[in-house]
């Protein structure tokens, strides 16, 4: 048996991005089509690999299961900013700003893709970068007025499958050095 380990920990996170889902349902190329989300929580960042549900199929003479049916396995990053800045919060919930002046959209929840780019902190001399081509933004906020805590914005970045007629992996991690 060979042995798997290895000295490359996920410990922190040194920046995230959102750029522009391209039509090709490739991750984007291009640096400058990233915008930076900024002033993230500590310890709010997940990346999250749900669990997925299993069916057990049984035969009539045994009481364990004769074979597993798995379903799907929701992947998604999660994070809270304390960024309440006005590039933030049209980043957030779309609307509009007027210098300093943000004003929510008059419409309903917008539904929003984007690619999003997470890279780790660098421990033992690597990092981790996950890349989704696509994902789905959603939202809120506790914008507090309390003393002694500040307000925060959570997204939730669903993984969707990218838009394309090759076959692309919907996340990568890639090992960086």
């Amino acid at each position: 048996m060979s042995d798997i380990r290895s000295n490359i920990r996920l410990v922190g996170l040194a920046s995230l991005q959102f750029a522009n889902v391209r039509s090709t349902g490739s991750f984007p190329a291009t640096a400058a089509s990233f915008s930076t989300i900024g002033n993230v929580m500590p310890g709010s960042a997940h990346f999250v690999v749900e669990v997925p549900d299993v069916t057990d199929l049984f035969v009539e003479e045994e009481d364990t299961p004769d074979i597993q049916l798995f379903g799907p396995s929701k992947k998604f990053i999660e994070f809270a900013v304390r960024d309440m800045g006005t590039k933030t919060l049209i980043a957030a919930f779309g609307g509009a700003a007027v210098t300093t002046v943000y004003s929510f959209p008059v419409t309903s929840t917008i539904y929003r893709e984007q690619a999003v780019k997470a890279v780790s902190k660098v421990i033992n001399g690597k990092s981790l970068t996950f890349k989704i081509p696509r994902a789905s933004i959603a939202t809120g906020g506790d914008l507090r007025f309390a003393r002694n805590e500040s307000g925060q914005i959570t997204f939730a970045c669903n993984v969707l499958m990218p838009n394309s007629s090759t076959a692309i992996s919907p996340c990568t991690i890639t090992q960086t050095t």
